[in-house]
């Protein structure tokens, strides 16, 4: 996948420069919630049930700040994700036992044929340190966009 077509992704209104929410389970009532206002998905409870049904196989935080929740429904139309911002971090029972910083939730339609390419390419981005590391310092979704089209010019 082109950086072009994976910046394509990312919507502005669904960068949430500061996350309110101290848990998991809340990270997901707040996401859910932000997608159902940008019209985004049609109801929010079968996206909070869906993220935390995955969760409960296994954590989706990776490690070192970051987690990417996914999940595929029936409840959105197109590849959608939400990034979250937590400077203090939300414990998500990573690997490393890190709070999670970051986060990137992902929600596609079950026929989505860019989901696995898009994941691949973000935990591409994030096996770099130096991209990592400059994406946990990320502030606002200019930032965000500005480090993905840099680590992607190396």
């Amino acid at each position: 996948m082109e950086v072009k077509e994976f910046l394509s992704f990312f919507d502005q209104r669904l960068f949430v420069q500061e996350v309110e929410s101290d848990s998991k389970k809340d990270l997901f009532k707040e996401i859910a919630k932000c997608l159902e206002q940008n019209s985004c998905v049609y109801k929010a409870e079968l996206i909070i049930d869906l993220l935390e049904k995955r969760e409960q196989l296994g954590t989706t935080a990776i490690g070192k700040g970051i987690a990417i929740p996914h999940c595929r429904s029936m409840a959105t139309e197109r590849l959608t994700v939400v990034v979250g911002l937590k400077p203090q971090g939300i414990d998500f029972d990573a690997p490393d036992q890190a709070p999670v910083k970051l986060t990137f939730v992902i929600l596609a339609p079950p026929q989505d044929v860019n989901y696995l390419p898009f994941l691949g390419k973000l935990v591409e981005f994030i096996r770099d340190d130096v991209t990592r590391k400059r994406l946990l310092r990320v502030k606002s979704f200019k930032g965000l966009r500005k480090v993905f089209m840099e680590a992607a010019q190396q």
